[in-house]
């Protein structure tokens, strides 16, 4: 059914996938909890004009960010008259939606706090609203505006943004954009207003706006949010190197024809063996922190965040 060597593979596959595992520093963990000191305050120099002048002193101080790793899992039920009659390979079937799975669930989870595990702390989106790291669409004359005021709030706070992750849909709203004189704003082919293109080039999911990296997510992560959220968030700019993604054990894969899968109230969904399926599993273990180090621009770790959020107007 597949391939010995699949681990490592498919968190390659969950790179593309998953907007944080593209954007945000990966790392490994040997152990199930991993400590980062982070700095927290910085030093003060001071001027000695007296030749004879006492130097002073000053002090810095850390705090430990943990990264916790937790279980990230998924079930796939496949009839053996499937895999008996196939004349295909099964496994370059399954494969790219494993990745997807995972990789939605990893977005929805850092990112907007769908289902995050307790140990992770705040998401992205809820992290930003408590530094104050938000727009409104509609706030600015237009979407660029807008677009404008959310990188505005990562640099007030010291951060220079290095990309841009949005929801599929926004693409429109950007190639929409006309000039007072009716011309379009974004062109294909060319360089538009302040060095700015989206969707001109040959994978029309990535382009630049404001001259900084643009990517629209298509896993479904970001229209997960708009399901459940009012006020969504159609899309994060930041600092994606202050974001951790930590990998304890890359996806373990087995197989059982004997296996019985039950639901939350302990109701049979599955039984390999009566219904004849082969059940694949697969898991993994990752972690995920924003240290948030200090700054000299903004020093109130409170009303510092190295991400803002562009949200839906209702």
């Amino acid at each position: 059914l597949i391939p010995v060597e699949v681990s490592r593979g498919i968190v390659q596959g969950m790179t593309e996938k998953s907007a944080v595992m593209r954007k945000m520093k990966t790392m490994r963990m040997s152990r199930h909890l991993k400590q980062i000191p982070v700095l927290n305050a910085l030093p003060t120099a001071y001027w000695v004009t007296d030749p004879t002048g006492l130097k002073q002193t000053s002090e810095m101080d850390w705090r430990n960010v943990m990264l916790t790793a937790e279980e990230l899992a998924v079930l796939i039920p496949i009839p053996d008259v499937i895999l008996a009659d196939a004349d295909y390979d099964i496994w370059s079937e399954i494969r790219p939606k494993v990745e997807e799975a995972f990789g939605k669930a990893l977005d929805e989870a850092v990112l907007f706090g769908i289902n995050t595990p307790t140990s992770w702390g705040n998401s992205v989106k809820a992290a930003a609203s408590a530094a104050g790291n938000t727009v409104t669409i509609g706030t600015g004359v237009d979407i660029a505006a807008d677009m404008n005021n959310v990188l505005a709030a990562v640099e007030a706070d010291g951060y220079g943004v290095s990309g841009i992750i949005m929801r599929q849909s926004l693409r429109a709203s950007f190639r929409g954009l006309r000039s007072t004189t009716n011309e379009f704003v974004f062109k294909s082919g060319e360089v538009g207003a302040e060095a700015a293109r989206f969707g001109s080039s040959g994978d029309a999911m990535t382009g630049s706006i404001f001259d900084v990296p643009a990517l629209a997510i298509r896993n479904g992560s970001f229209e997960a949010e708009n399901t459940a959220s009012a006020n969504a968030v159609a899309a994060i700019a930041g600092d994606w190197s202050q974001g951790i993604i930590a990998v304890r054990d890359d996806i373990s894969v087995d197989f059982s024809k004997s296996a019985i899968i039950h639901d939350s109230n302990g109701a049979v969904q599955y039984n390999a063996w009566q219904q004849d399926l082969t059940i694949g599993r697969f898991v993994m273990r990752v972690a995920y922190a924003t240290p948030n180090p200090v700054s000299r621009i903004r020093e109130t770790t409170a009303d510092r965040f190295p991400f803002a959020t562009l949200l839906d107007a209702s």
